[in-house]
């Protein structure tokens, strides 16, 4: 059946958190002291892409400010200036044999702000080896210094909202509590604080097994949705359109549907709880002719990619995120944002140079004046 294969992989992509995105792909924000800062996307490209020349259209890049470089995956760390060249491309074929070259090449595209708030207010993704501006999700940036005299202290925070269509026609919150939903798919609160390793794993059952009844119960709708927006193509249906619409939620919270489990997404279920329900084959005859799909989970689960943030001087906390000494380290994905906002923050402290020298003359200039007045005394 065509729309079951369709809503299969859009179901199992946004419901169950299983994204298609490049784990090689990556974005970096630098937040200077002076309240400047630059964002880099990193993501596979294509050497025609790269063989553009700096003042061509980027076909991709909204304007021409953004730096371009490219470098080999695996290879090295070394960045390269755009233009790729025949003699690079040609040196490059040597590298691996074994993989396609589109696998191996990646850009760097770096534009520097003014703000962060000027910053967060173009958000891009990488989609076919392409960097697009993001439509349904939203950022929002804040940067907070405060001044300590020896140090300044900087916090900066960005809040990824999705701000589209609403995506899910079966709210979650009809199956989990709202922290367990943000635990789910953010890790935060943390839950299974204090837990043994088999208590941990009880309650993740549990909760897995709510969240796929979830998914279960949207796809399900999407297909009596499906069903509904066709209905004039439907031959000689059971039930009235209205009588089919007022059904539609208490069939989608059937046992049958709730239970459905992930290796049974293959065969078409649906016809059989239909043709139960309405002793008819009327709309399983439509579903196998029906060359649709729902697409309104591909905005929201085709965001994100690893988030990586460096601030000024050293950080002292580094939120949700993974500090190695030089880099913080988040992970930014549609499915974050299921529960609603998800803020990325992290709060650095650097040292004021020109204090410690202020406050190094104005001791040696205090000591020397008490040495004069004794000795001129």
């Amino acid at each position: 059946m065509k729309t079951n294969s369709k809503i299969i992989i859009a179901m199992m992509l946004a419901l169950l958190a299983s994204s298609c995105r490049n784990k090689d792909d990556r974005m970096l924000t630098i937040v200077n002291e002076d309240g400047t800062c630059s964002r880099e996307y990193t993501f596979h490209t294509t050497q025609q892409w790269l063989a553009a020349a700096p003042d061509e259209d980027y076909d991709s890049i909204v304007d021409k400010s953004w730096e371009r470089s490219w470098s080999v995956l695996g290879a090295d760390s070394v960045r390269y200036p755009v233009p790729l060249t025949e003699a690079q491309l040609d040196s490059m074929q040597a590298l691996d044999n074994s993989q396609p070259l589109g696998n191996m090449l990646m850009v760097h595209c770096r534009k520097t702000y003014g703000s962060v708030e000027e910053m967060s207010a173009h958000l891009y993704h990488a989609d076919r080896s392409h960097l697009v501006e993001v439509r349904d999700v939203k950022a929002s940036s804040r940067l907070e210094k405060r001044f300590r005299w020896f140090y300044t202290d900087y916090t900066f925070s960005e809040t990824f909202t999705y701000d589209g269509e609403p995506v899910f026609p079966v709210p979650i919150s009809r199956f989990l509590g709202a922290d367990t939903v943000a635990y789910w798919f953010t890790g935060q609160p943390d839950l299974m604080r204090n837990l043994s390793g088999a208590e941990v794993k009880d309650r993740l059952d549990k909760i897995e097994a709510k969240v796929s009844q979830w998914a279960n119960a949207n796809w399900f709708t999407e297909v009596c949705n499906i069903i509904i927006e066709n209905y004039d193509s439907i031959k000689n249906p059971p039930v009235s359109k209205e009588r089919f619409i007022s059904m539609r939620d208490s069939l989608a919270m059937h046992p049958r549907v709730l239970n459905l489990s992930e290796k049974e997404w293959g065969s078409p279920v649906f016809d059989g709880e239909l043709k139960d329900i309405f002793q008819s084959e009327a709309y399983s005859s439509f579903l196998k002719s029906y060359d649709g799909g729902p697409g309104q989970y591909k905005d929201l689960m085709s965001f994100g990619m690893p988030y990586d943030l460096v601030m000024p001087g050293t950080v002292t906390d580094a939120g949700m995120g993974e500090y190695d000494g030089r880099v913080i380290h988040y992970q930014l994905g549609g499915e974050r944002l299921i529960p609603g906002a998800y803020t990325i923050s992290a709060t650095s402290r650097a040292a004021n140079v020109w204090a410690f020298i202020v406050t190094l003359l104005v001791i040696v200039l205090a000591v020397g004046s008490w040495f004069y007045q004794r000795k001129r005394k």
